[in-house]
């Protein structure tokens, strides 16, 4: 069987597709998977680096504000259209797997003119525009959560994640240890808020993930002598190395980073972004924390974060009570389930 997956963007779009690619070559070495992605994105690097082949194609999403990005999108996104057309012709595959980013639409729409048989993974609680529109258009719609049935129709399976997190055995040192992790991207304003009252965190092992482009300068306001368990990081690519040490977790709110770390039964602070598409980062953040595996600090409080962590980490208890409310609400089947889903229509 020959599948073609689509997935760019952010971590939060494409290590879902890895983690079903990876299920797909468990379930038969011979099924072939090639990915699609936007030009110029993450994806080429992190993809390529799992071993899947990968193509790019024009890919821009549709922006609100006025501008020349916002003007020529659509024209890219038609450019889009032809180029999936063309790499589906190609490689002629049994089935399409969509799980989110800009590439999304042209992949769709280039597999529905060629009637190819498409699932669409939906990994967030409150689906965006373009998983609204072509949910109705898909052949097979799956969703990570529960309350998505409200927005749109379709199967849960839970967010697919990849085999080495599902796999890692936790570490555990003398110290209890923090992590900050901004997601693929970073976060400012967590990753200010923590080194702006570093002294309050002395008490544990702190691993703190920037994001590339925070990094330099979190690192220049760090004084190391003061501060040695404090391990700073741009990037992490074997995210289970770190999520095993961890005993809490601070980070945003996206779904596939709340899924890794459910995964590991991770206690977590989920601070949301506040400017994420339709406020679904804070939806997600909700669903966890009246699951009982996280506690929910918005933005505009973020100056109490090292006061909530310090709260936190003192409290063996509760921790454990968050871990075992994270390791019920995960799905470990979430991958096979997709691909029982993909063989189902692509054969049929």
């Amino acid at each position: 069987m020959k599948i073609v997956i689509a997935a760019g963007g952010t971590g939060g779009h494409i290590y879902p597709g890895i983690a079903i690619a990876e299920e797909l070559k468990i379930r038969d070495p011979s099924n072939q998977v090639l990915f699609i992605g936007g030009r110029g994105g993450l994806e080429e690097e992190l993809i390529k680096k799992e071993g899947f082949e990968i193509v790019t194609i024009a890919a821009r999403g549709l922006l609100r504000k006025l501008s020349y990005k916002a003007i020529s999108a659509p024209f890219v996104s038609l450019k889009g259209i032809i180029d999936a057309v063309f790499v589906l012709r190609r490689s002629k595959p049994d089935g399409v797997i969509v799980t989110g980013g800009y590439v999304s639409f042209p992949v769709i729409a280039a597999a529905k003119l060629l009637r190819i048989p498409v699932l669409l993974h939906e990994q967030n609680t409150l689906p965006g525009f373009t998983n609204r529109f072509w949910s109705s258009f898909a052949d097979v719609v799956t969703l990570s959560f529960d309350i998505t049935q409200k927005y749109i129709k379709g199967t849960v399976t839970g967010n697919p994640v990849r085999y080495r997190i599902r796999e890692a055995k936790r570490k555990h040192s003398g110290k209890k240890t923090l992590l900050i992790w901004g997601g693929s991207q970073g976060a400012r304003s967590i990753n200010q808020a923590v080194v702006s009252d570093l002294d309050k965190l002395s008490e544990w092992d702190v691993i703190h993930v920037t994001g590339e482009r925070g990094f330099e300068s979190i690192s220049s306001q760090i004084d190391r002598t003061r501060n040695p368990s404090y391990r700073l990081l741009p990037y992490v690519y074997n995210v289970e190395e770190i999520l095993s040490q961890a005993d809490l977790v601070v980070s945003r709110a996206g779904a596939t980073a709340i899924f890794e770390m459910l995964a590991l039964g991770l206690p977590a602070i989920l601070i949301p972004f506040p400017y994420s598409a339709e406020g679904h980062q804070q939806l997600n953040a909700k669903v966890v924390a009246e699951a009982g595996a996280a506690v929910v600090l918005d933005q505009s409080q973020i100056d109490e974060l090292p006061g909530l962590i310090e709260q936190l980490m003192n409290n063996e208890n509760k921790l454990a009570e968050m871990g075992r409310a994270a390791k019920k609400l995960f799905r470990p089947d979430a991958a096979k389930l997709i691909v029982n889903l993909i063989c189902a229509v692509a054969k049929a």
